[in-house]
């Protein structure tokens, strides 16, 4: 366990768990990147770890971070729908990668895990099943924020065109416990305190525990040099909002809102309050896209959590109130 290893966003959800996770395991070189504070971040992983402030792109703090390491992990990114976000997002998405790969390159790292994003992957009809072969699309179904992300992959690609071990990890919608504000975690206050309505597609969801765990056998296992897509089931919108209410005893019936009034409803949100959804997501959103992870199966002795179990502990963690709970390993 002498491996030196970087997380960078190390504060966000799944760099908070890979942080966890290689404590656990015994690793002791561990270091992790945070944007703006380490308020909120659970004491227990905040000793043993050496904590470096990193805000992409800023090339000096880069090389900083990834300067001494054998492993990098790069989780950090922005995620955000927002229209007037677009060019925020190619420079942290698809600058800050191209950053991270240059150092990584400068400094012979031993192995590189970009954490992508199933919004990378091209959709062109519906319904359409997705997997690490679906090529990037710019068509009705295409993200600001899945653009980004596919660039920031090309980028680690080209990585490995110049030799850097490389691995590409694209998972869908990740769950677990933190912050309740961010990211996909914000599901959990729209069920419970927003509208009854809900959009009417289909998604994929994975545990935030399977996402780190199988990021820790690529590197261990010295898999490098492939595309993994990572998603343990796919819930239509209906499906998930219902349990998630079930699990948090919420009382209440959702409806599929007609595109119209979503479209609506979001442009009015992001005119009276800032958001970081906009319309950009509605055609995504009320698409029915399923997701082939069985390539991940075949890594020996990897299997995902059941999603039902996924979304109870989920649903206990955010009924406790803190953003600092882990859910057990």
């Amino acid at each position: 366990m002498n491996e030196k290893i970087l997380v960078t966003g190390g504060t966000g959800l799944l760099g908070s768990y890979l942080i966890r996770l290689l404590l656990d395991q015994g690793y002791q070189h561990i270091t992790a990147t945070y944007a703006h504070s380490l308020e909120g971040i659970p004491e227990s992983i905040r000793q043993g770890v050496d904590w470096k402030k990193m805000e992409l792109p800023d090339l000096e703090m880069v090389e900083a971070a990834v300067m001494h390491q054998d492993w990098v992990i790069h989780a950090a990114g922005m995620v955000s729908y927002h229209p007037a976000d677009k060019y925020k997002l190619l420079d942290i998405n698809r600058t800050g990668t191209e950053q991270i790969v240059n150092a990584c390159l400068s400094h012979g790292i031993q192995h590189l895990v970009y954490v992508g994003s199933v919004g990378a992957l091209g959709r062109e009809f519906n319904p359409e099943t997705l997997r690490e072969s679906s090529p990037w699309l710019d068509s009705k179904y295409a993200t600001a924020y899945g653009l980004s992300k596919y660039l920031g992959e090309l980028e680690a690609w080209r990585g490995a065109a110049e030799e850097l071990p490389v691995s590409v990890i694209l998972p869908s919608i990740i769950l677990g416990s933190g912050d309740w504000t961010r990211s996909s975690l914000q599901i959990m206050d729209r069920i419970t305190h927003g509208s009854r309505w809900r959009p009417g597609g289909q998604t994929g969801i994975v545990d935030v525990r399977d996402v780190a765990t199988f990021i820790l056998l690529l590197l261990q296992r010295k898999l490098t040099g492939e595309r993994w897509l990572l998603s343990a089931a796919d819930m239509t919108y209906a499906e998930l909002y219902q349990k998630i209410a079930f699990h948090l005893g919420v009382n209440k019936s959702f409806q599929t809102a007609p595109k119209w009034l979503a479209h609506l409803i979001l442009s009015g949100k992001n005119l009276f309050h800032r958001s970081t959804l906009g319309p950009d997501i509605l055609n995504q959103a009320y698409g029915t896209f399923s997701f082939d992870a069985s390539k991940s199966l075949t890594v020996d002795g990897f299997r995902y959590r059941e999603p039902e179990q996924t979304l109870k502990e989920v649903a206990a963690a955010y009924a406790s109130k803190s953003s600092q709970y882990f859910l057990p390993w």
